[in-house]
Formats: C-alpha cells, structure tokens, sequence
C-alpha cells in the first residue's frame, strides 16, 4: 500500500520532488494586475499556466516560478469545468508557489534546462523590458537550453539579444497571439505598451501565425518554441520535452532513465507519432502483437497495431492534443490513461498496458472510448 501511495504523489506532479539541477524549468510571469493605468483587470492565463506545469512535473521536472518583482501573481481566464485546472485551483501547495513566485535575481541560469514564458494579458506588461529576466534567458539559451512561449507571453521574449547586441532568434519563426486577432477598438489594447508582431520583426524574427486560430498552433525553430494560443499548451510542453532529452543526448547527459521516465516516452511517441505523422514512432511504441479495443454499437471492435500505423501517412499532421492523465507501474507492468482531444469533434480517452520485457516498455492493448464535443455555432 505504502508503495502505490508514493507512486501516486510522484505522478501527479503535485508535490515537491528531489531532482538534479538540470531537471528544472523556469516559468516566467507577470506582476500586472491591470491594463496599463486603467481600472481594467488583467492576469496570468492559468490555463497556459497548468497544462504545461502538469506536463513537465508528471515528466519528472521541477518547475520554479518567477515574476519582475516576485511575489503573488494574478490569476485569471479559469475554466473550472477543466479537471486538470480544477485540481490545481484547489492544491494548496501549487497555489502557494502562485503566491510566492521568486525575483529573477534569486535563481540561477545554469539551474534550468528550459525557459517559459506564460502568457494571459499581464504578460504584455513588465516582462520584455526587464534586463534581469532577459540576462536568464540569454545564460539559459547559451549552454544550448530552451526558450519557450505561449500566446501573449511571446511578447516577453520581444527585445531578447545576446552579449554583442544580435537578436536570439534572428531569422527564426516565432509565433504568438497575432495583432490580427486582437480587438484593437477596445479599451484594453490601447493600453499595450508594444504590437507583438511588430516587435518580434523588429528583432529580426519572422513572425507567423495560423488564420484558423484556436487550433494547437506552434512552431519550432532551433531552440525557440512557441505557441499561439492557450490550445497550443500541450505540444509546446511536450515539444520542449523533447528538445531537452535530445540536448542531453547530444551532450552525453543522458542519465539513466527512471522506468516512469521510459513509460512517458512511450505515451509521448504514440501521441505525438499519430499527431505529427511518424509512423516510426508508433513501431517503437507497440508491441508486434498490439491490439485495439473500443465498443460500438453495443459490439465489440477490435483493431490492430498493424492496421493503425497503416493509416498514418508519414509527415500528414492530424490537429489532435493529447495530454497523460495518469501512470501507475508496479515492477515490469503498467498502466496508463490518456486524453486526446480532436478540437470541434471528439475527446478520446484512452487506457493502455504497458510492459517490460528485453529491457524496453512496450504498448501491449489500448482500449479507448469517446464522447463528441459539441460544435460552435
């Protein structure tokens, strides 16, 4: 029982863990409270802040927070109907880390293998400009780490420049919330301080945007990663992952890897190797034998892993966002709940076992239901 309970605390990603220094990811914030010098509220998108924390811990990182004067953070933009947001709203652990984000000047670059910058309106205001946020992200980025960003938090990597003066990402596509989706007649965008757009192109980035909107877009390019829009969270977090653990592979940092740490990698490769089109990857993950089962129309459905990776055409990316719920592993076997969301269509969720044989965790049966999400009018 003892064991199981520990498992549980670890995988939930809701309580201090003891990991390296290199296991750490450093998230940015805002101190803004509102729009410019009006009586306007504004915060932190916690949606863009949870998805990615919950990502990252369950992945065995630690994440710290900082803000330009440290302290207690706003928050805003919550969907309580969210699980994972609900479940951190409450976690009075979590919140307290809210409440007590450090100064930049409190933290050092070589502790981190990652930077963040979240986003929600606050981040428009006293990040960009701040020269002790922008000397971490410069140090982190120099010994090959990862600067990320989602939504209005892009606006906070706008004047990043190295020790001689030259843009970070010159010629690198940067994304973020575009001008073009912003209700420039309103009260609140008069205030910003700076255009997004304008700024990542005057730093010499190239900065892109899906028109869609609202559908996971993000961009990789190099070591920047960045999203544009709260829907992007997921990919980006799982997208800086997966940077990280090429950088420790290239740099012979490479640890080795807990049996949680291998079983995530295994979920990661069937998500992302159904998302992004890498049937390759879904060979790794399964099991020659691997089978799956849902129920329809009160019948049993069988499917196989063969049949599966036959629909998966190589480089045809799908517009689905999967996020792990939960792993439990006792020994050589374990278990796995996963989301995936098909925006304007279906929520998946899926259940696995996993098991380890030959020194390798392979996806043995999936066994899946669904619920359709209703369409916008």
């Amino acid at each position: 029982m003892l064991k199981i309970i520990v498992l549980s605390l670890v995988f939930t990603g809701l309580y201090p863990q003891s990991i390296h220094a290199q296991k750490n990811i450093l998230f940015v914030t805002s101190n803004q409270d509102f729009y410019g010098n009006t009586k306007i509220s504004t915060s932190n998108h916690f949606e863009e802040i949870v998805i990615p924390y919950d990502i990252f811990t369950k992945a065995g990182y630690k994440v710290d927070f900082i803000s330009p004067k440290g302290g207690a953070i706003p928050i805003g933009y919550i969907n309580t109907s969210d699980s994972i947001q609900k479940t951190y709203l409450y976690n009075s652990w979590f919140m307290s880390k809210l409440k007590q984000t450090r100064k930049p000047e409190e933290v050092a670059a070589n502790d981190y293998s990652a930077i963040f910058y979240t986003g929600g309106g606050a981040a428009m205001f006293g990040v960009a400009e701040n020269q002790a946020i922008q000397k971490l992200a410069g140090a982190i980025y120099k010994k090959n780490g990862i600067i990320s960003t989602i939504c209005h938090g892009t606006a906070g990597i706008a004047y990043l420049k190295n020790e001689n003066g030259v843009s970070l990402y010159a010629g690198r596509k940067i994304t973020g919330f575009p001008d073009e989706f912003e209700s420039k007649e309103m009260a609140y965008y008069q205030t910003f301080p700076f255009s997004m757009n304008k700024a990542i192109i005057d730093n010499k980035g190239n900065f892109v945007y899906s028109e869609k909107g609202r559908d996971a877009f993000y961009i990789t390019d190099g070591r920047f990663v960045t999203g544009q829009d709260p829907t992007s969270g997921t990919k980006v977090a799982n997208e800086v992952l997966r940077l990280i653990r090429e950088n420790d592979k290239e740099t012979g940092n490479n640890t080795v890897k807990s049996d949680f740490d291998q079983i995530t990698e295994v979920l990661l490769d069937y998500m992302e190797g159904t998302a992004e089109g890498q049937p390759e990857r879904l060979r790794k993950a399964f099991h020659p034998n691997f089978n799956l089962y849902t129920v329809a129309n009160d019948t049993l459905w069988t499917r196989s892993g063969k049949q599966y990776i036959a629909n998966i055409k190589t480089g045809e990316k799908l517009n689905r966002i999967g996020r792990i719920l939960a792993i439990d592993m006792e020994k050589d076997a374990a278990i796995a709940k996963v989301e995936i969301k098909v925006p304007n269509w279906r929520t998946f969720t899926d259940y696995f076992l996993i098991l380890k044989y030959e020194g390798n965790w392979k996806i043995i049966h999936k066994s899946y239901s669904w619920t359709a999400i209703p369409k916008k009018e």
